[in-house]
């Protein structure tokens, strides 16, 4: 609904998409039907990598990961596949996800970059003379920081730090703001101001934002 009502996505636009389509969600594998139809209709789709993505590919190839995949709401998109996880158990589990699924898990990019903006899934390090060589502050970092030396008053867009909706309309409409937070929690709709899913028009700076209908 976000994307084709209140977007309403033209093939001559650009859509970015900050990362984590499975997991917490209702249905990870028609998040990623979705993006992967958007494309096939020649929609041109930036996908990057979420921590969630990222959990997943290190999962087929550790244990540790694994579990650690599993206390992050792992086994709901196992299920959404339709994979038995009592019969398949562990990395051998992920290995029965359709293989067109796995190499657009593999395919997901760290950063996009545009002349006016960055846009990553985590927050870049600010000490880091390149960021994009921080892959992990990319996946993981929560902390906001600024790096001007090498953003150059580029705003940075990011998601993974779930933000009240009105908050993230202040930081859009304040021109000092150079880090904009985009994830509205739309998981999250039983907390205040959480709930929504949010979208910026890079050319307009107009938020978009669809409370969780689900």
């Amino acid at each position: 609904m976000l994307v084709e009502e209140k977007i309403k996505l033209k093939k001559t636009d650009t859509l970015f998409l900050t990362g984590d389509y499975i997991d917490r969600g209702p249905d990870s594998k028609a998040v990623t039907d979705y993006i992967m139809r958007l494309r096939k209709e020649s929609y041109e789709v930036v996908a990057l990598m979420g921590n969630h993505e990222y959990l997943l590919l290190h999962a087929m190839e550790s244990w540790e990961y694994f579990k650690l995949w599993m206390l992050n709401s792992g086994g709901t998109t196992l299920h959404d596949f339709g994979i038995d996880t009592e019969n398949h158990a562990g990395p051998e589990a992920i290995s029965r996800i359709p293989a067109p699924y796995l190499d657009f898990f593999r395919d997901l990019r760290y950063f996009a970059e545009t002349p006016g903006f960055f846009i990553t899934h985590g927050c870049f390090e600010g000490r880091t003379e390149n960021p994009l060589e921080d892959v992990s502050s990319m996946i993981w970092r929560r902390i906001e920081s600024y790096n001007e030396t090498f953003l150059c008053g580029r705003k940075l867009i990011h998601g993974h730090i779930p933000m009240p909706v009105e908050e993230i309309r202040r930081r859009v409409d304040d021109p000092a703001s150079l880090i904009l937070n985009l994830d509205a929690g739309c998981v999250y709709v039983n907390k205040p101001g959480l709930g929504y899913l949010a979208a910026l028009d890079l050319d307009s700076l107009n938020l978009f934002a669809l409370k969780n209908c689900e």
